[in-house]
């Protein structure tokens, strides 16, 4: 049995019985599902974060650096993007699990030279984009990309697809990626052509001011992932320009596969993940994002072409072909 280790790199305090609440993000909840996979492969997996009390949770282990036991040695360490969490972990062999764009001069200011040089660990990327970014000088020992995917509750998630949605867009990301720039699409372009249409955005991110209410720009709330999977059944199209530090929304692909369209410009990795035509749209210029997003908020059979689309290709990527991946290539 080989004996695995996943280094956190957040001060998130999760284990597997935080998978469906707000409190863990995409890095977190990739890790959970990740090594409970491994787990039915027969891998021994633990996982170090900020808990306080260790648990054990579907086979994996989840507990603190404090107390592990420093002169056990295990078959394989990944840590989540900072090599300095090696420093103390005995490993055969040490794999950056990378989740973000990190050129030189990021990579030095966040002090990743030395423990590259004392660690000489692989860079496993989540996506072709960030692979591509990715330079020999900041994945000198290696680089390989493993894409990655949802909760299976999001794909495993009966869908009606015959049921067309409210004229209801979404934007969801909690950080702020060009959300400035979608709003104003929205108040110049498609609330003056469209004012039926209704734009759904996270809180706090912007001042929601009047201009913002008088266009129809709506707050969302947070929930759980029941909440957030119905929350997106009842959407009509998912809108966002993208962003150069995107590496992989989690909330894209949940989308994708509870077979929303997306409209985007396609900057950063969404690129990778919207097929034009057949899941999304990826625009060039203001005005065609627009019209695109107008044109399925009001064409019943181009949203129902889409999602049936997607429907036909949903669950294809999935946590046991990803840990299989690994397995072949890493572990």
């Amino acid at each position: 049995m080989k004996n695995i280790i996943f280094l956190d790199n957040s001060n998130i305090e999760f284990s597997g019985n935080d998978l469906n609440t707000i409190k863990v993000r995409g890095t977190e909840s990739s890790m959970i599902l990740l090594s409970e996979e491994l787990v039915k492969r027969g891998f021994k997996i633990t996982v170090v974060n900020a808990i306080n009390i260790p648990i054990n949770v579907n086979g994996v282990e989840y507990t603190n650096k404090k107390v592990l036991d420093l002169n056990h040695i295990y078959d394989v360490a990944i840590a989540s993007s900072n090599a300095n969490l090696f420093n103390g972990i005995n490993a055969k062999k040490k794999i950056v699990w990378s989740n973000s764009v990190q050129p030189i001069e990021k990579f030095l200011r966040k002090g990743q030279l030395i423990p590259f040089l004392k660690h000489k660990p692989i860079v496993v990327t989540m996506c072709d984009y960030q692979y591509k970014l990715r330079s020999f000088i900041t994945s000198f020992y290696g680089k390989d990309m493993i894409s990655l995917t949802v909760d299976p509750k999001f794909y495993n998630e009966p869908i009606d697809v015959n049921y067309v949605p409210p004229k209801k867009a979404l934007y969801n990301i909690r950080s702020n990626r060009n959300l400035d720039w979608l709003l104003n699409i929205w108040i110049n372009k498609i609330y003056p052509k469209d004012n039926s249409a209704e734009l759904y955005i996270t809180p706090g991110l912007v001042d929601y001011s009047d201009v913002l209410k008088n266009s129809n720009i709506k707050l969302r709330s947070f929930g759980t992932r029941k909440e957030l999977m119905e929350e997106l059944k009842n959407t009509r199209v998912f809108t966002y320009i993208g962003h150069k530090s995107d590496i992989w929304t989690l909330t894209v692909e949940e989308a994708r596969q509870l077979c929303v369209p997306v409209v985007t410009y396609g900057i950063g990795s969404i690129s990778d993940r919207v097929d034009h035509g057949n899941s999304g749209y990826v625009v060039r210029s203001d005005d065609e994002f627009a019209d695109t997003v107008i044109n399925l908020m009001n064409d019943k059979n181009l949203y129902l072409k889409l999602k049936k689309n997607m429907f036909q290709n949903r669950g294809k990527m999935n946590w046991a072909s990803i840990a299989d991946e690994w397995i072949r290539k890493h572990l």
